[in-house]
């Protein structure tokens, strides 16, 4: 499996998580909710640090490796926006584990704003993507 292929691969998991995410949210599921709008995040990552060649870590949030990585290449991308990628990254990486062992309890704000969160950083990757293939 090239690099590429492994990328579109996460890409494509991570879409049909999102999908499977609304409709937790919908069913106000909202741990599982948070559990999966972590999986979107770190699956998108891991997508861009595939199509870059880097043999990302298996560690949950691996957003600051992909930032630094996106930063030395000089691809222009907005610092605000790299920021915010990490912030959510490591906020559902923190989540994840409570999330999934009901040691915290989320509730529709929390899930929601996960879900928006994710939804924005796989339309991120999605465009990256794109761009680091041109």
């Amino acid at each position: 499996m090239t690099n590429r292929d492994r990328a579109d691969r996460f890409i494509a998991e991570a879409s049909a998580i999102l999908r499977e995410l609304a409709g937790h949210v919908e069913r106000e599921s909202w741990n599982l909710a948070v559990r999966r709008a972590q999986e979107v995040v770190e699956l998108t990552l891991k997508a861009l640090l595939a199509e870059t060649g880097v043999d990302f870590p298996k560690v949950h949030d691996v957003a600051p490796l992909l930032t630094e990585i996106l930063r030395n290449r000089g691809l222009g991308i907005e610092e605000t926006r790299l920021r915010r990628v990490e912030q959510i990254s490591a906020r559902l990486a923190a989540a994840r584990a409570p999330a999934f062992y009901q040691e915290a309890e989320f509730g529709e704000a929390e899930a929601k704003r996960a879900f928006h969160d994710a939804e924005d950083v796989l339309n991120f990757g999605g465009d990256l993507l794109k761009q680091l293939r041109t």
